[in-house]
């Protein structure tokens, strides 16, 4: 079996890359030089993942676990916490495409009249499931989604929508229905909701209550009663996001530093050792001499 699905990489294929198309889906291609175990990731959106090099290993919160080889794929239910584990056994490095859906796409009627009748419920709300043998009708639907999600390509919203929802017809074709666990109304889902995207800002507890119309002392009060505070949602929301363009960008870490909020880079690697354990240097590991 190649190393990479449907076809051997090459020097363009290779480069990372991510791109996000507000309400329909995101892409990204994550390199990393050595393994990694990334405890406590947030999936906000389902996901497809593609293993090109390496092995991939996902844990939910429920118990339910898979591992990935090359050539292989991952489906993660949206709205859920997972451990990721990347291996390179070869010693060389971890390759793997994400694919996330929008959730609004769940909703597509047609899908849902198909989904329905897929599979049993019992399979349909698995937090992950491993596909072994990936189609290769369903390798061009995801690649051809991946192009498509490039601003540079210059496609329409609305076809980039249904390139993703061939994607989802080829994984009802393998049994998979994507999903995504019911989002229980909280302040902790109301803040994460209003920092995305914008964690560069100061954000302050002042701020934070201001926007979502509380006082401080409520504010606090709530995401003590969730088992949250606002400093450990902004630090893990600025860390997965770190993280993300460590992955999948070729960014300098001092430009990520800053784009989740830290003017100094020194203490974003303090953070971020704080965070996962290892450096963000560790996630480029094949780039260091």
């Amino acid at each position: 079996m190649n190393e990479r699905i449907g076809a051997q990489p090459d020097a363009v294929s290779l480069a990372r890359d991510i791109h996000v198309r507000q309400g329909v889906g995101a892409t990204a291609h994550v390199l990393q030089g050595s393994g990694l175990e990334i405890l406590r990731a947030r999936v906000e959106q389902p996901a497809l993942i593609l293993v090109d090099r390496g092995i991939k290993a996902v844990r939910a919160e429920r118990g339910a676990s898979v591992r990935a080889l090359p050539g292989q794929a991952i489906v993660i239910g949206g709205n859920q916490t997972v451990d990721f584990t990347n291996s390179v056994p070869d010693g060389t490095h971890y390759e793997a495409r994400w694919l996330l859906f929008d959730l609004a796409l769940l909703d597509d009627p047609h899908y849902l009249g198909r989904s329905a009748q897929a599979t049993p419920a019992s399979q349909n709300s698995a937090p992950v499931r491993l596909l072994s043998q990936v189609q290769p009708h369903l390798v061009n639907a995801f690649e051809n989604a991946r192009q498509a999600l490039a601003p540079q390509a210059g496609i329409p919203d609305s076809v980039v929508r249904q390139r993703l929802l061939e994607v989802m017809h080829w994984l009802l074709e393998a049994g998979v229905v994507l999903h995504s666990a019911p989002v229980i109304p909280s302040v902790s889902i109301k803040v994460r909701a209003l920092i995305a995207g914008r964690l560069e800002c100061a954000w302050t507890a002042e701020r934070v209550a201001g926007e979502l119309a509380l006082s401080e002392a409520t504010l606090r009060r709530r995401l003590a009663a969730e088992g949250a505070s606002l400093t450990q949602l902004l630090t893990d929301a600025r860390m997965s996001a770190a993280l993300t363009l460590l992955q999948a960008t070729a960014q300098p870490v001092s430009d990520i530093a800053r784009a989740v909020g830290y003017e100094s880079p020194s203490r974003f690697a303090v953070r971020f050792r704080q965070r996962f354990g290892f450096a963000p240097t560790a996630v480029r590991g094949h780039e260091r001499p």
